[in-house]
């Protein structure tokens, strides 16, 4: 079997990250418990942290991996989806030479032979889907690369996600707000009750503040399971001192130590409080007599990468790149805009899946914009760029289209006129890992 052939099988499953169409209730734990159990239970065989969450969840998983990998332990990172290679979602670091904290993520040969194994034993269980099988696949490889801790990030919900059989010794809630409202429910009650799904009994969890109808959901579940709640913003708490394009600094306050001129190099408020959420949850490893050095929270926090979110990748003119696929993330990318660049000319390049509030989206993204190049990428969810300017609002008339990224972005460059421009690439990840790639290879021109 080649790459090739391992990812083609793969993506013949059944697969909700590109079928809107994907009905929640039919994940079902009990396929990927028994796919495990063929597999003598990898699941078991490592230190878990559970994350899940509406926003946020990514960039918390890549503070606490890279955390805990600059501290000498051997991590995993699952995460998805992908920007740009589907290895991209299974991630252990090593120490080379120089005893130096590095990552790398799983090798074709690697995961060639994780498929020709596992692939016998899914064909023999009805209904195993994409996400359920690569997840089985990535605990087979943490497991026989004896990682010490494993980070995973939620694929949908958390109640029926395939990530759901581990025993976490944390797990971290990041904001809930609605999203995948027609899998998860219209409501943020009914969200925050799937989300809340991976809480275990006995357990340890970390929250961020959250709105009153997620608090209550998530405080019921732990009362119900006996499980400890703490809170950013209360049991801990964070001071910002600063931002520019560079990333934060910030103070933190913990129940064991505090820390001063914590840098971040993500930008963007709301990544404070992801990080924030990160550290809360290495402190509470505490609990389990896991104590990370000072050293490595800070040179952890300073050394994370996590592209595609708030990401910029040209300066002069400015290229930023950010999924904001709600319109709480939409809300979050435009406060971003507004404390951290003053352009001559803002133009956005939008496309999103069909299955998002587009008019949110707007809400907080159209406004303000010189011009707007509507497109759509690569993916099969992605919405037809025709009913996308439909539901456009009325106040933002000056509008482009294209359906090719490419061709969004090359008209995108032509309507740069000064260093102080400005690009936004938003709407969807499937986008901005299609417009990554583009602009690594097309000119942009630079201004003195």
């Amino acid at each position: 079997m080649t790459y090739q052939e391992a990812l083609q099988y793969l993506n013949s499953l059944e697969n909700y990250e590109n079928n809107t169409n994907y009905a929640y209730e039919n994940l079902q734990l009990e396929r990927v418990e028994t796919l495990l159990e063929k597999l003598d239970n990898p699941q078991h065989k490592f230190k878990s942290i559970h994350i899940a969450g509406t926003k946020g969840k990514g960039s918390t998983c890549a503070y606490i991996f890279s955390i805990l990998k600059e501290a000498g332990y051997k991590v995993g990172l699952y995460t998805s989806p992908h920007l740009i290679d589907f290895k991209e979602r299974i991630k252990i670091s090593y120490q080379d030479e120089m005893e130096e904290a590095k990552g790398r993520l799983i090798e074709q040969h690697e995961l060639v032979q994780l498929v020709e194994e596992i692939k016998p034993l899914a064909e023999k269980i009805p209904g195993l889907t994409f996400f359920e099988v690569v997840t089985v696949i990535a605990f087979l490889f943490f497991a026989r690369k004896n990682m010490d801790f494993v980070v995973l990030e939620t694929g949908l919900g958390g109640r029926l996600d395939a990530t759901n059989v581990v025993r976490p010794l944390v797990c971290g809630l990041t904001n809930i707000s609605l999203d995948h409202t027609a899998l998860l429910g219209n409501t943020v009650e009914k969200i925050a009750r799937e989300k809340a799904g991976i809480i275990k009994k006995n357990g340890l969890v970390v929250t961020v503040s959250q709105v009153p109808q997620a608090w209550k959901e998530i405080n019921d579940v732990c009362k119900k399971k006996n499980a400890r709640l703490y809170e950013i913003g209360k049991d801990f708490i964070f001071d910002v001192i600063g931002h520019n394009l560079d990333g934060s600094i910030f103070d933190f306050r913990g129940i064991f130590d505090s820390y001063q001129n914590l840098h971040i190099p993500l930008i963007g408020q709301f990544q404070l409080t992801n990080a924030a959420l990160a550290l809360g949850i290495i402190h509470v490893l505490r609990l389990h007599d896991i104590v990370i050095s000072s050293y490595a929270v800070k040179k952890g926090l300073e050394k994370t990468h996590w592209p595609g979110r708030m990401h910029l990748i040209h300066r002069n003119p400015f290229f930023v790149l950010d999924g904001a696929q709600n319109p709480d993330s939409a809300h979050a990318l435009r406060a971003a805009i507004n404390m951290l660049f003053i352009p001559r000319k803002s133009i956005l390049v939008l496309g999103v899946s069909n299955d998002k509030d587009v008019e949110g989206i707007c809400r907080h993204l159209a406004r303000q914009q010189n011009l707007i190049i509507l497109t759509e990428s690569n993916s099969p969810r992605a919405l037809n760029v025709d009913a996308l300017e439909k539901r456009m609002p009325e106040y933002q008339r000056v509008i482009k289209k294209t359906k090719r990224v490419y061709d969004a972005l090359k008209m995108a460059v032509e309507n740069i006129s000064s260093r102080d421009d400005l690009v936004i690439v938003a709407g969807s990840l499937y986008l901005v890992g299609e417009a990554y790639t583009v602009l690594k290879e097309m000119r942009i021109p630079d201004f003195e």
